[in-house]
């Protein structure tokens, strides 16, 4: 388990609650930039190791299962990522984690959802040898969607993931990766309405460049129209801070 210095947000005790209580299928959807992959990658038990599978339009099943990688005048098979993480560390399976699975193409979510279904029915034939292969004991998925509306997914990929938890605040270890001065306004940022969020990576981004140029200037540049509200917050938050 992943080190946690802060007291956590009641999304992210949910998650840690879920995967304590065994759930190997969870959804985490909500606000992008509040650290729903990095919570596939690290919370719970990934000793077995955490594939990342990142869903978009160009997406094939070679990313998934894998396929030929040529080595000289020898073509070798590379497994995909979803096959490496069913034989774990071949004793016991591994995660995947599955990011913005709604940017997936049909092709690819029918291949994903085969190989997410459950252990009696997920399998794959190696095309190099022809070994029915299967994920071992303890092989999870998380999946991870900027979606608000959890309805807007395919209704097989939401039976095979019955635990979904909309992740609303960013992760306290996220935060500290910002100046203290920052943390507050990120964390109010993250899920305010559209015209006013900003996710962690905005903010990570204002602190660097508020490095080598004026505030006003920096915030305008990565906040635009919204840089003088996010100015007056830090002000506000700086003064609360001292009184």
């Amino acid at each position: 388990m992943t080190d946690i210095t802060t007291q956590l947000p009641q999304c992210w005790q949910d998650v840690n609650d879920a995967l304590s209580a065994g759930i190997d299928r969870l959804i985490l959807f909500g606000p992008p930039g509040t650290g729903k992959t990095y919570a596939g990658l690290t919370l719970g038990n990934v000793s077995r190791g955490a594939f990342r599978v990142v869903c978009n339009e160009d997406m094939t099943e070679a990313d998934i299962t894998g396929h030929y990688k040529p080595a000289g005048d020898v073509w070798n098979w590379k497994d995909g990522q979803v096959i490496k993480a069913w034989q774990g560390d071949g004793l016991n399976g591994g995660r995947v984690v599955a990011d913005e699975i709604d940017r997936a193409s049909g092709d690819v979510l029918s291949v994903l959802l085969a190989m997410f279904d459950t252990p009696d029915s997920a399998t794959w034939e190696h095309p190099n040898t022809g070994q029915i292969v299967r994920p071992l004991p303890g092989f999870s998925v998380v999946m991870t969607t900027n979606i608000e509306d959890m309805r807007e997914l395919p209704q097989a990929l939401k039976d095979r993931f019955p635990v979904a938890i909309r992740i609303n605040e960013p992760h306290p270890n996220g935060l500290l990766t910002l100046p203290e001065d920052l943390r507050a306004a990120a964390a109010a940022s993250a899920d305010a309405d559209r015209d006013r969020r900003f996710s962690l990576r905005a903010f990570q981004a204002y602190a660097k460049l508020r490095q080598q140029m004026e505030r006003e200037r920096a915030a305008k540049i990565i906040f635009g129209q919204q840089a003088q509200s996010i100015l007056d917050a830090l002000a506000i938050n700086s003064v609360s801070e001292v009184v």
